[in-house]
């Protein structure tokens, strides 16, 4: 083999190099843009699941601080019929003792 020979394959050799990094290049871009589509697909998907969880979770709180306000209620309404029942048992002799009061008899 001369030399001619030696540096046509050696040249052949260096093109073939640099034609496969060139498409390992091209690959490895393809493979970046491929991810930060996957990684922004991702991303979306997490965020739409976090938002649909976060509204089920107001959704609960809403339902909880309705039947909290309810019983609340209830209660309430519980209190003031056994305060009105308490007054009404002693309206009679309070009805009486303001007549003597009034009247100026004793009691």
């Amino acid at each position: 083999m001369s030399g001619i020979e030696t540096v046509k394959i050696i040249v052949d050799a260096e093109k073939g190099a640099a034609e496969m990094l060139e498409k390992a290049h091209a690959n490895a871009s393809e493979i970046r843009k491929g991810l930060e589509k996957r990684i922004r697909a991702e991303r979306e998907e997490i965020l739409k699941s976090a938002k649909k969880e976060a509204g089920a979770i107001v959704e609960q709180a809403k339902r909880d601080g309705k039947l909290e306000a309810e019983a609340y209620e209830k209660e309430a309404v519980l209190r003031t019929k056994a305060v009105v029942a308490k007054a009404s048992t002693r309206k009679g002799p309070a009805v009486d003792k303001l007549v003597n009061l009034v009247l100026g008899e004793k009691t």
